[in-house]
C-alpha cells in the first residue's frame, strides 16, 4: 500500500501575523484591484455570488470581503486524491507529504545518449511507468509532451499513456471543454461508470491563471465544466517575482493568494462539496536575464510561506519541490534540488512537485530515479526524532556497558526494519577502501542503470476493460480532429 509521510514537526518561516497580513492585503487587492474574468458566463456566475464589475476595466471584477470570506468558509478540509488502484490513494490531512512530478517539458535527456531530445508518446507512457515503480512518486503527470502526437489528439493520447503505464493517482489538464468531456468518458469506462466516477475521480485537472491577476475564457470554461462533471481542479497560480508580481515575496505571495482565492470562488459557482489543492507556484524572475528561476533560497522560502498560508484555509498545499537552474549534472544541481525541496516539506508540504525535472525544458529518467532518492532523506528528515522509553534506551546502554558494542543487540535490528536509519541503494556509501579497488561511479550513471532495469522489469497493473477504453479513445480522437 503506498502511503506518505507523517510530518508533524514543521518549520514556519511565517508569523502568525505574518500570514494574517498576506490573508488580509489579498482581501483588500480583491476589493479595490480585482481579477479579469474573459469569460462572460463565469462573470455572470461571480456577480450572482456577489462580485461586482470594475467601473474603468474591462472584464474586471472586485470582490468584497464578505464574499471572499464566504468563500473560504465554504472551502471543503484538505480532501483525497484516487488512483486507479485503491491501494495507492493519496489521503490529505496537513499531517502527510507525498510528492509527485513535475509536468510539461518538451524534451527529454536520452537514457541511452545523454543527448536532448524532443520527446514522444513512448517517452510520455515510460516516464509513467517508472513512475509507478518508485516508492517515493506517490502520484504522476505527464513529466514530458508527446510531441509525435498531432495537437487536436495531445490531450487525450496523454492521458492514454498514463492511465495505461500507471495504476498511481493521476493529474490531467484540458484546454478545452470538449478535452474534459473526452476525458470524462475515458475515465468512466475505467470507473463502471458515470456514477462511479462522481464517487472515485480518479483524475484531476488544473486551471492556472495568467500572471497577474487574469482568468482566460478557456481556463474559466474548463474549471467550470470539470467542476460540473465532478472532476476536481487544482488552481496553480504562477506568478514571477519581479516580472508579473513584486519583487517582494510578501507581495507576491498576496497576489497569489488572491489569484487562488478567485479560482476557488469559480469552482464553488458549480459546487461548494469540491475538493482543491492550493497548488501555489510564486518563483523568481532573476533581473539580469529575464529568466524565472527557480532552484534559489526565495523561491524554497516562497513554497514554505505557501504551505503555511494553504493550511490557514484546511487546504493540501501542493508547492514546488526538488528543482535547479544549473545546465548539467555537478555539485549545484544536488545543492539545489535538496534545499528547494527540503524547506516547503519541513514546513508541513502535502504535495511535493519536480520529480524528474532536469535543465532547461526537459525531463530525464536519471533524474527521476535520484529525485526519487532525494525525497527518501527528505521524508526521513520530516519524521524527525521519536522520544519514549524504549529509544532512549537506558537498560541496553546499562546491559551493554562500558566498552560493549551494540550491533548484536536485538534492539538494534527491530529499529533498523522500523527505518530509524535511512539505508540507500543508489547513494554511494562504500568506504574509501572499496571505492579504490572497484572504482567510482558517478550518480547519474547508477540512476540509469535502475531506470532501465524499472523500464525492463516492472510490472504495471493492468486495466481490466482495456477494450472498451480503446474503443472511447478512437470515437473521441474523431471527435477532436474534427474539432482542430
Amino acid at each position: 500500500m503506498l502511503k506518505g509521510v507523517k510530518n508533524r514537526h514543521q518549520l514556519k518561516v511565517l508569523r502568525e501575523d505574518q500570514v494574517e497580513g498576506i490573508h488580509e492585503a489579498s482581501l483588500k487587492i480583491l476589493e479595490r484591484t480585482g481579477v479579469r474574468i474573459d469569460s462572460e458566463d463565469v462573470a455572470k456566475r461571480l456577480i450572482k455570488n456577489g462580485a461586482a464589475r470594475h467601473p474603468t476595466r474591462k472584464n474586471v471584477l472586485t470582490f468584497p470581503a464578505s464574499m471572499t470570506k464566504e468563500c473560504i468558509k465554504s472551502i471543503p478540509r484538505y480532501g483525497k486524491s484516487y488512483a486507479r488502484d485503491p491501494e495507492n490513494d493519496m489521503v490529505f490531512d496537513g499531517q502527510t507529504t507525498y510528492a509527485h512530478c513535475e509536468g510539461g517539458n518538451p524534451n527529454t535527456y536520452d537514457i541511452e545518449t545523454g543527448e536532448i531530445r524532443m520527446s514522444t508518446y513512448k517517452d510520455v507512457a515510460d516516464f509513467a511507468k517508472v513512475m509507478d515503480a518508485l516508492d517515493n512518486c506517490h502520484s504522476c503527470g505527464n513529466v514530458v509532451v508527446a510531441t509525435d502526437v498531432p495537437a487536436p489528439l495531445l490531450v487525450i493520447r496523454t492521458m492514454e499513456a498514463l492511465m495505461k503505464n500507471s495504476s498511481k493517482c493521476l493529474s490531467g489538464y484540458a484546454l478545452r471543454v470538449q478535452e474534459v468531456d473526452a476525458l470524462h468518458r475515458m475515465w468512466s469506462v475505467v470507473a463502471g461508470g458515470e456514477e462511479e466516477l462522481r464517487k472515485r475521480p480518479m483524475l484531476t485537472c488544473y486551471g492556472s491563471p495568467s500572471s497577474p491577476l487574469t482568468y482566460d475564457a478557456h481556463v474559466c470554461d474548463v474549471i467550470v465544466h470539470a467542476s460540473e462533471l465532478g472532476i476536481p481542479v487544482d488552481i496553480v497560480p504562477c506568478p514571477i517575482a519581479g516580472g508579473t508580481a513584486p519583487i517582494t515575496l510578501a507581495g507576491g505571495l498576496a497576489q497569489q493568494n488572491a489569484e487562488m482565492l478567485v479560482g476557488l470562488m469559480i469552482i464553488q459557482t458549480v459546487s461548494r462539496k469540491s475538493t482543491s489543492q492550493y497548488s501555489g507556484r510564486l518563483s523568481v524572475m532573476d533581473l539580469r536575464t529575464g529568466a524565472s528561476v527557480w532552484g534559489n533560497p526565495e523561491m524554497a522560502l516562497a513554497s514554505a510561506a505557501t504551505v503555511q498560508i494553504a493550511h490557514k484555509y484546511n487546504m493540501a498545499a501542493d508547492v514546488y519541490g526538488v528543482t535547479t537552474d544549473v545546465h548539467g549534472w555537478g555539485v549545484q544541481t544536488g545543492l539545489e534540488r535538496m534545499m528547494a525541496a527540503l524547506l516547503p516539506a519541513m514546513a508541513g508540504a502535502d504535495n511535493l512537485s519536480g520529480m524528474g525535472g532536469m535543465w532547461g525544458t526537459s525531463s530525464g529518467f536519471e533524474m527521476l530515479v535520484i529525485d526519487n532518492e532525494i525525497y527518501a532523506d527528505v521524508f526521513r528528515a520530516i519524521k524527525g526524532i521519536e522520544v519514549d522509553d524504549d529509544r532512549l534506551a537506558v537498560d541496553l546502554i546499562d546491559k551493554v556497558g562500558h566498552m560493549g558494542n551494540f550491533l548484536a543487540q536485538a534492539h538494534t535490528m527491530k529499529y533498523l526494519k522500523q527505518g530509524e536509519l535511512r539505508m540507500s541503494n543508489l547513494f554511494d556509501k562504500r568506504t574509501s577502501e572499496k571505492v579504490a579497488r572497484e572504482g567510482f561511479k558517478a550518480l547519474q550513471g547508477a540512476a540509469k542503470e535502475v531506470a532501465k532495469r524499472l523500464l525492463k522489469e516492472h510490472e504495471v497493473k493492468p486495466i481490466e476493460n482495456q477494450r472498451e477504453l480503446d474503443r472511447v479513445i478512437k470515437e473521441e480522437e474523431k471527435k477532436l480532429l474534427r474539432l482542430g
